[in-house]
C-alpha cells in the first residue's frame, strides 16, 4: 500500500507571543489556528494565524505564518532541512524590527537536536540584511513528560555609524502530553537590547491541541 500524505490542524493559546526571546505581543495572550501538510517525498508546508487579546481593542489579528521546505533524510539519525518562511504582522506588533519579514533556513535536524541557519535580506523594513543560528533539543523525556531548549544568536542590521553587534535568545521549557493535548510552561528570553542594552526574559504559559 503507498504512502499517504499527511495533512494536520493544530489549535494552540499562549500567555505571550515570543520570538527569538523577545515579546512581540507586548506581553498579551494569543491563540494560534495551525495548518500543515507533510508529503511523504519530503516536501512540507503550512500556514497559521493568530490572533492577540489587545488591552484596549479586544481581540484582534495578530499575525500569520506561512512555509515552505523539503527535508531528506540522510541516515538512520540525520535529516536535511531547507526552506523558506514569510510572517506578517498587524499593527499590534511589538517588536524592534520588520512587521514582515521573509527569511531562506537550511539546516539539520537529529532525532534529538536540531539546528537551523536562517538568512533575510531585509530584517528591518529597510533593506538591512541578517542572520540568525539556532539550536533547539530535547533534553530529557520521561513518560508524558518533557523538557525542551533553545538557543539563538541574531546578527542584526548594522546601523550606521555602529560598530556590528549580535543578540542572543534562549528558551526553557516543560510539557506535559495529555494524548493529543499538551500543557506548556516556558522561560524565554532575549539580550541584550541594541539600543537600552538591557535583557528581557518572562513565563510563558500554553496549551496545544492537535486534530
Amino acid at each position: 500500500m503507498p504512502a499517504i500524505a499527511q495533512t494536520g490542524l493544530e489549535i494552540s493559546v499562549a500567555s505571550d507571543d515570543r520570538f527569538r526571546g523577545q515579546t512581540v505581543s507586548g506581553d498579551r495572550p494569543i491563540g494560534t489556528a495551525t495548518l500543515a501538510y507533510d508529503d511523504v517525498r519530503g516536501l512540507y508546508a503550512g500556514i497559521s494565524a493568530t490572533v492577540v487579546a489587545t488591552r484596549d481593542s479586544g481581540v484582534r489579528p495578530h499575525r500569520s505564518v506561512q512555509y515552505v521546505g523539503y527535508a531528506r533524510r540522510l541516515n538512520g539519525a540525520l535529516t536535511f532541512d531547507i526552506g523558506i518562511t514569510n510572517r506578517v504582522y498587524s499593527r499590534f506588533f511589538t517588536g524592534d524590527y520588520a512587521r514582515r519579514l521573509t527569511e531562506a533556513y537550511v539546516g539539520l535536524i537529529g532525532r534529538r537536536v536540531q539546528s537551523h541557519l536562517y538568512l533575510t535580506p531585509d530584517y528591518d523594513g529597510r533593506g538591512g540584511e541578517a542572520a540568525y543560528v539556532d539550536v533547539n533539543a530535547t533534553l530529557v523525556e520521561h513518560g508524558p513528560w518533557s523538557l525542551a531548549g533553545h538557543g539563538g544568536v541574531l546578527t542584526p542590521p548594522r546601523d550606521p555609524g555602529r560598530p556590528r553587534f549580535i543578540e542572543l535568545d534562549w528558551r526553557l521549557g516543560v510539557a506535559r502530553r495529555f494524548d493529543r493535548l499538551a500543557i506548556t510552561v516556558q522561560w524565554a528570553g532575549n539580550g541584550p537590547n541594541h539600543d537600552s542594552g538591557r535583557w528581557q526574559s518572562g513565563l510563558i504559559l500554553g496549551a496545544r491541541r492537535s486534530f
